[in-house]
């Protein structure tokens, strides 16, 4: 049986925000997941592999110190600089594809439209999706240097930038007024929704890194009671659990950019009564 489509354009309450997102990801699991494996998951293995390169490498120098070696190995910049390049490029994509499956949702309805319509939609944007990013990231870092307080008012209005522009389609400046006009009068509800949307992910995200450290520390245990000679960050069971751990935490991001979506959506309503309006023209109709 076909599970009923669910209404995006509705005010909810912040309780509802959450319970709305997580049904609907319960709802799209599958075909969202299709559309962040075939689209993202490219620069999503890549910063997992160059991740757990970088923390291999981390962990080695530790256990050098710990196992009191004259010579440290440092973590190779290479590394570094291409963990934050595909970290970018990873993140770059999920909070473009989000959108653009809503933005495909909403116009085309749950059984009208194919991972290739997000896809094509996403590359339509692509230009803005970088730029708007960068630009935000440039602005908060900038009001974060203005005693910090600017940059973290100015996140809550950044955060459904590319909302509006991907499922708007409005110009850059439309883009920024729009952000800034739905979280008029609720950017203390927005704010506490986007916290509580991290730290649900961060929770979650920490507990993936659980069996990375838990091997590590029966590793330290062992040759501190003398079962075993040396400490690396080479051995399997490291290396599996930590790129285990980095590939769940990308994979999570997609639930904090739907969070994020239904919010923009009951601020829209909020605004716009799209879904009143749309109630009242099909009782006309009927009439």
């Amino acid at each position: 049986m076909n599970k009923p489509e669910i209404e995006l354009k509705r005010e909810r309450d912040f309780s509802d925000v959450f319970n709305a997102s997580f049904a609907f990801i319960s709802q799209e699991i599958k075909r969202l997941g299709k559309v962040i494996v075939l689209y993202a998951g490219i620069p999503i293995i890549i910063v997992v592999i160059m991740s757990t390169f970088y923390a291999q490498d981390t962990m080695t120098s530790v256990f050098e110190i710990m196992n009191q070696q004259g010579v440290v190995t440092s973590p190779d910049g290479s590394i570094i600089f291409l963990s934050i390049l595909f970290g970018f490029l990873a993140q770059l994509f999920i909070a473009g594809l989000v959108p653009s499956y809503l933005g495909e949702y909403e116009e085309k309805g749950r059984s009208g439209f194919s991972a290739d319509d997000v896809w094509q939609r996403f590359l339509k944007n692509l230009g803005a999706i970088i730029g708007y990013s960068i630009l935000a990231f440039l602005i908060i870092g900038v009001g974060v240097a203005f005693l910090i307080i600017p940059g973290i008012y100015l996140s809550v209005p950044l955060a459904f930038l590319l909302y509006v522009k991907i499922i708007e389609n409005r110009s850059l400046g439309a883009t920024f007024s729009r952000s800034f006009q739905l979280i008029r009068n609720n950017w203390w509800k927005t704010f506490g929704i986007l916290i509580l949307a991290y730290l649900i992910i961060a929770i979650i995200g920490g507990l993936l890194s659980v069996p990375a450290m838990i091997v590590a520390g029966i590793e330290g245990f062992l040759v501190g009671s003398g079962q075993q000679e040396t400490m690396n960050g080479d051995s399997l069971a490291f290396v599996i659990t930590t790129f285990l751990g980095g590939l769940g935490q990308y994979l999570l991001y997609p639930v904090l950019y739907v969070i994020i979506a239904f919010q923009y959506y009951a601020l829209r309503e909020q605004k716009d009564q799209d879904y009143l309006m749309e109630k009242v023209s099909a009782i006309n109709i009927e009439e």
